[in-house]
Parts: C-alpha cells; sequence; structure tokens
C-alpha cells in the first residue's frame, strides 16, 4: 500500500493526472480537465481511463490534447478502441496520426477500420506512407510479417565507418535497431550483423564488410508465426530480430516492444480460452459479446455435468444405503480436480515456451502421471486418518484413501494428456482444456469412488 501511495504522490508532485482521479472526473465535470496536467499524464493511463468512456466523452477528452499526444495514447489503447477513435475523426486528423504512428501500429490499426473509411483515408495519406501501410496489410497479422517495422537502417557492405556513423545520424528517425545493425548488399539481401559498440570503437576508415559477422542468428521469414518469433527472441535474448523473404532480402524487423505484446496478448488468450472464455474478450466487452463467446463452453459442460449425474444415479441405492458416500463424493472429485489443473497449467506452459521437443511426450505423462500417485498417497492418508476418526468408521478412510490414489493419478494422466494431444491434432492446446480435464475426472472420479465404496461398504 505504501509503495501505491508513493507512487500517487510524485504523480501528483509532476503536475500529473493518476488513474482514480480521472475516474472521479468521469462522476463529476471531466469537460473541465486541466489540459496541461492531461499532457503531463502517462499515455498508458490515459488510454486505459478512455476505454472505459463513451465515443462522445473520448472526443471531449482528445480535443485537449495535441495530436503528438492522442498519438501516443492511441498506440497504448486496444485496438478495436483506437480504430472507433479514428473512424470518427476528420480525415485530415486521423491522416495525419497514423502517418505518425510506427508502421507496425498502423497497420494493426487500419486493419480493424471498415473497407469503406480505411480505403478513403489511405488515398487521401502521402503515397509514400500509404504503399508501406498496404503493403503491410498483406501479411497475415498472426505472422512475422504482420507484426514487424519495415523502418529499419541498414548499413551498405562498402561503406566504412565514418560513412556509417554519418548515414545512421541522417537516419536516427527510422534507426530502431541501434544495437545490432544489419548489412545489406546493393540488392537488400541480408549478408551480415554489426554490433554498435564495434563500430564506434573501429577505425573510421574501415569497411563495414571487413567488420560485420556474416553469421546472422534469428532471422524469420515472412509467414513464421509471430509466436515462434516471440519465443526465439525471449529464448536467445535478442533485442531484434531480421525478417527476409523468399530471397533472402531484409524487408524490416520485429522489435523487442512487439514481442512483449505479442507474449502479453497469448498469454492473456491461453488464459482465458483454458476456462472457455473468449480469447480476445475483455471485462469491458458488451453482455451480448461475452454471452455469445462463453455459452457454447457452458452448454458442453452442461451436457458433461448431466453424464456425472448420470453416473451418481447408477449408484443410487448404493449411496442410499451408505449415506456417508455422498458426504465425500465432491471432496473427491474437486481434489483430484485440483491435482489435475496444477498439471495442465504447467503443461501447457511447457507447450506455450517450446519446452517440449519430440519423444518428450510418454516420459512428460508417465512423470506427472507418477506425481498424481504419490501425491494422491500423500492426501489420501491425511484423509484416511481425519475420516476414520470423523466417521468412526476405518473402511470408510480406507475407501477414501484408495479413491484418492486413483483419482489423483489419474487427474495427472488425463492433465498431461489433453494438451499433448490437442497439439498432435493441430488444436490449441488452451482451448478449454480446463473443461475437458474436470469433465473427465469428475466422471471418473465418481466411478472410481463410488464403484470402491459399493465393494469395501456395502
Amino acid at each position: 500500500m505504501s509503495s501505491s501511495r508513493n507512487i500517487e504522490n510524485r504523480k501528483a508532485s509532476l503536475g500529473q493526472y493518476t488513474f482514480e482521479e480521472l475516474q472521479d472526473c468521469v462522476e463529476n465535470d471531466f469537460k473541465n480537465l486541466n489540459a496541461i496536467k492531461l499532457a503531463r499524464t502517462p499515455p498508458h493511463e490515459i488510454g486505459a481511463w478512455l476505454e472505459r468512456l463513451s465515443q462522445e466523452e473520448r472526443e471531449i477528452v482528445l480535443r485537449k490534447l495535441s495530436v503528438d499526444d492522442v498519438t501516443e495514447v492511441l498506440a497504448e489503447m486496444n485496438v478495436s478502441d483506437s480504430a472507433e477513435i479514428i473512424s470518427e475523426m476528420r480525415d485530415a486528423k486521423a491522416i495525419k496520426i497514423l502517418s505518425s504512428l510506427a508502421p507496425d501500429d498502423a497497420a494493426d490499426l487500419l486493419g480493424e477500420l471498415e473497407d469503406d473509411v480505411r480505403e478513403r483515408l489511405m488515398v487521401k495519406m502521402p503515397s509514400q506512407v500509404a504503399a508501406t501501410l498496404r503493403n503491410l496489410l498483406t501479411y497475415d497479422p498472426n505472422t512475422a510479417g504482420g507484426v514487424m517495422t519495415p523502418h529499419v537502417a541498414t548499413l551498405k557492405i562498402d561503406m566504412t565507418v565514418d560513412e556509417a556513423i554519418e548515414f545512421l545520424r541522417e537516419n536516427k528517425d527510422v534507426a530502431e535497431n541501434v544495437e545490432s545493425l544489419y548489412v545489406t548488399d546493393d540488392k537488400k539481401h541480408l549478408v551480415g550483423v554489426l554490433n554498435i559498440q564495434k563500430l564506434l570503437w573501429t577505425d573510421p576508415h574501415a569497411k563495414i564488410g571487413d567488420l560485420m559477422c556474416s553469421e546472422v542468428e534469428g532471422i524469420c521469414s515472412l509467414e513464421q508465426d509471430k509466436e515462434s518469433v516471440a519465443h526465439m527472441m525471449a529464448k536467445n535474448h535478442f533485442n531484434t530480430l531480421p525478417v527476409v523473404d523468399g530471397q533472402h532480402r531484409l524487408i524490416g524487423i520485429v522489435t523487442h516492444d512487439d514481442v512483449i505484446d505479442i507474449l502479453r496478448e497469448e498469454a492473456t488468450e491461453d488464459i482465458q480460452k483454458l476456462h472457455g472464455a473468449g480469447g480476445d474478450e475483455s471485462i469491458h466487452d458488451s453482455v451480448p459479446y461475452s454471452i455469445f463467446r462463453r455459452t457454447p463452453w457452458l452448454v458442453i459442460n452442461l451436457c458433461i455435468a448431466f453424464v456425472t449425474a448420470g453416473v451418481i444415479r447408477i449408484f443410487e441405492q448404493r449411496i442410499a444405503q451408505c449415506t456417508v458416500l455422498a458426504v465425500f463424493m465432491v471432496m473427491i472429485t474437486g481434489l483430484s480436480g485440483n491435482s489435475g489443473a496444477q498439471t495442465l497449467a504447467i503443461a501447457i506452459r511447457g507447450l506455450a515456451l517450446g519446452e517440449y521437443h519430440s519423444g518428450d511426450s510418454l516420459g512428460v505423462v508417465l512423470r506427472e502421471t507418477l506425481k498424481g500417485f504419490l501425491n494422491g498417497i500423500v492426501i489420501g492418508f491425511i484423509a484416511l486418518i481425519v475420516t476414520g476418526i470423523w466417521s468412526q468408521n476405518i473402511k470408510v478412510g480406507v475407501v477414501v484413501f484408495l479413491a484418492m490414489i486413483l483419482n489423483m493419478g489419474l487427474s495427472g494422466f488425463v492433465g498431461s494428456l489433453i494438451p499433448i494431444f490437442l497439439t498432435r491434432i493441430k488444436c490449441d492446446p488452451a482451448q478449454s482444456s480446463y473443461i475437458f480435464l474436470t469433465s473427465i475426472t469428475d466422471i471418473a472420479g465418481m466411478f472410481i469412488f463410488l464403484g470402491i465404496g459399493s465393494y469395501f461398504l456395502l
């Protein structure tokens, strides 16, 4: 609490709005926002606030900011909200903002616009900007081509060090790759890479071709999946990755900020899909949209719940004869479901980070099954003692003990197998895996527990 309070105090001393102050403005009169104070407020704070406002309220707030400030705010917002704002602007202002955005961000925003609005704006843009954006829009947004920036300052193989440094000074606005400088030949083929420190510490008359490293690591193709690109950069600690076409010509680079966005989006999508929500859902989405995304999986869950109820119905008479079985059913299924969820989380993380390799599947499944059995022994033994004392019947404790071992072993097996199986059949391993897991462990768990209970207690 004290650290967050210190942050708020620092913002106040800098003449900035806090997010809470911006929220209070909605409830009061946000038309009287201080324009100077608003301009000093971090763009991501303003962007997060604007996502909660109506379009009319957004327009009032954005009128208080300069075009440059609006550009920074839109770059921090959800792309669909940014597109909604752009579509309501005057064409001249919208074009100025789009031209100021990083090309990859501008292309993402344009991709969210209606076809007629996008075409109207692009026709009025400077021809060079429009050509760059049209080219980016041809790439699948889930590929390296779709997330790269084409603004890359490249060095020529026959340049001297002095010429290269002067070139970088003249092109500082597009030189995002200041640490790793890529070298091309006259036909734009990628031929090498040079560290900027080496460039600065070398004889001014030395040739770039003599200094560069011709073995360039982390080269991406235009069609390469953006998630694999992000994992490559994170794994190898690269700051940028070059993107080449089929002729090995350098087309653009993927930067570390692009990778942060990719990993954040993928993590959010996976955790939401895991529980049957829409991968792109947000807490600010409309009620109909969220209902549409969630209901199908809940219907599937309901159908499987009826199957579970059918299992209980099979043992209905035995439960009536030994009501103590009903007391412990929820405990058995709940613990086995939680154990399986732990395994599932680790398995999906491993798949997401590329930790699985060919031939790992069997070993992973066997290890996780063994972990489940061993956890079952520990938890089951504790449950045996408590249950035996509580029910005054050691047989009940033995039933719970055996059911716990078998169910938690099963949950380890299923929790590791489901994501691996979905990956093998080219499906998203995160897509409602938790629903499938709990369904299987509930149905099988009921059979195991009630079957063992019927055998020992009746």
